[in-house]
C-alpha cells in the first residue's frame, strides 16, 4: 500500500494489524466459496499451482461454509481467523446429525471472538462432548487404536520424535518429564531442553523413580452416572466422562463447592503465601490455566490482584497466572478485580481486556 509504518504510532500500528487480520480472514472465507462452487479440481491446481491432492483437500474442507455457518459468517465478517474456524471444525467432523452440529455451530458463535485458537477449541470439544455424549465417547475409544510415535528428519542432524497418546497418559508423562527437569543442575540449558534430555535419560533406563499427580474436575453428577458431561484435565481441556469417572477412581478426592454462576467459591488464608490446598483450589478455580486474556499455559505462580497487604491472600483475590504474564503485570499492566471474579487487564496502550471465571 505505500504506507510508512515507522511514521505510525504503536496505537495505530495495532489497529493496522488488527484490520490487516480481518481482511486476511475475510480473503480465506472468499476462497472457501470459490473452491465450494467449483467442480474442476485439475482446472484449479494447474491455476494457482498447487498439487490437486492438496486442492481436493481445501475443497472437502469448503464444505465447512455449509456445515458450521454461523462459524462461517465470523470468518467472513474478520472476527475469528481461519485456525479458529479449523479447530472448530476438526472437532464436529464427526458428528453424523445435523442438529447436533448446528447446536454446537450455535454455541460457539456466541464465544469465538473472544477466545483463542486453544481456548476456542477446548470449548468445542465440550460442545461437542455436551451436545452427543455417548458419540463422544465411542469416538474417544476409536481415538486410542490412533496412537503412535513418528519419527521426522530435521536439518542439522536434528530429527523429531513424537508420539500421540490418550490425553491423560501423555500428561503424566510430560508432567513427568518436567519434574525431571527442574531435578536437574541449574546451568545454561533451557527447561525445554532438559525436558528432551530427561526423556532420554528415561528411555535409557537412568530415569528417577517419582510421584506425579494428574488433576481432574468433574461434577458430583457425572462421577455418579447421572450425566454425561465432560470433565476437565489440567492443562489440557475437556475430556470423556468415563475417562474423568475413571481417574477419579484412582486417586484422593476434594470437595469444591460451586456458587450460583457455576463458579467455584473461595477459601481464606491471611498469610502472604498461599498454603497448599488454597494454592490446590486456585488451580481448579482457574481451570488449571493462566488467566490473563488469551493465554492457556498452564498456572505457575499466583498473583495478589491487588497487591499485599492491601490485598489479602484469599482465594478471591489470588489469581493464577504464567510467570510470563505474572512479570508483565508487574511492568506497567493494570489489573483490576470484579466481585465476580471478572478480571479487567489494561495495556500500557490504554486497551482494555477481560478474563471471565473458569465456568465449570
Amino acid at each position: 500500500m505505500g504506507a510508512d509504518l515507522t511514521t505510525l504510532t504503536l496505537s495505530e500500528k495495532l489497529t493496522l494489524l488488527i484490520l490487516a487480520r480481518k481482511f486476511t480472514s475475510w480473503a480465506e472465507h472468499l476462497q472457501l466459496a470459490i473452491l465450494h462452487n467449483l467442480d474442476d479440481t485439475t482446472e484449479i491446481a494447474m491455476a494457482i499451482h498447487e498439487p490437486e491432492q492438496s486442492v481436493v483437500r481445501q475443497k472437502e474442507y469448503s464444505q465447512v461454509l455449509d456445515r458450521l455457518p454461523q462459524c462461517a459468517e465470523l470468518l467472513r465478517r474478520g472476527e475469528i481467523d481461519p485456525r479458529r474456524l479449523k479447530a472448530m471444525d476438526d472437532r464436529v467432523a464427526h458428528l453424523a446429525d445435523p442438529e447436533l452440529i448446528a447446536q454446537v455451530d450455535q454455541a460457539l458463535a456466541d464465544v469465538a471472538p473472544g477466545l483463542t485458537r486453544t481456548q476456542l477449541a477446548r470449548r468445542a470439544t465440550k460442545a461437542v462432548a455436551e451436545a452427543d455424549p455417548l458419540g463422544y465417547d465411542q469416538r474417544r475409544q476409536l481415538a486410542r487404536e490412533d496412537r503412535r510415535v513418528e519419527f521426522t528428519p530435521l536439518p542439522d542432524d536434528m530429527a523429531q520424535l513424537s508420539i500421540i497418546l490418550p490425553a491423560v497418559d501423555a500428561r503424566q508423562a510430560y508432567d513427568l518429564l518436567t519434574c525431571d527437569a527442574r531435578s536437574l543442575p541449574k546451568d545454561d540449558r533451557t527447561t525445554d531442553q532438559k525436558r528432551a534430555d530427561a526423556f532420554l535419560d528415561r528411555f535409557l533406563g537412568y530415569g528417577v523413580d517419582r510421584n506425579v499427580q494428574v488433576h481432574v474436575t468433574i461434577s458430583i453428577e457425572t462421577l455418579m452416572g447421572l450425566t454425561e458431561d465432560p470433565g476437565l484435565l489440567d492443562g489440557y481441556g475437556p475430556i470423556a466422562a468415563d475417562s474423568a469417572r475413571e481417574l477419579a477412581m484412582h486417586g484422593p478426592w476434594r470437595g469444591i463447592l460451586l456458587d450460583k454462576r457455576r463458579q467455584a467459591d473461595s477459601m481464606n488464608t491471611h498469610k502472604y503465601r498461599a498454603d497448599a490446598k488454597t494454592r490446590e483450589f486456585i488451580k481448579v478455580r482457574d481451570g488449571g490455566t493462566c488467566t490473563a486474556p488469551g493465554c492457556t499455559t498452564p498456572i505457575q505462580e499466583l498473583d495478589h490482584t491487588t497487591p499485599w497487604p492491601i490485598g489479602k491472600t484469599t482465594a478471591t483475590q489470588l489469581k493464577g497466572l504464567c510467570s510470563w504474564h505474572h512479570h508483565r503485570k508487574h511492568d506497567n499492566y493494570t489489573v483490576t478485580l470484579d466481585p465476580d471474579g471478572t478480571t479487567h487487564w489494561v495495556t500500557p496502550q490504554g486497551r482494555h481486556y477481560t478474563t471471565q471465571p473458569h465456568q465449570y
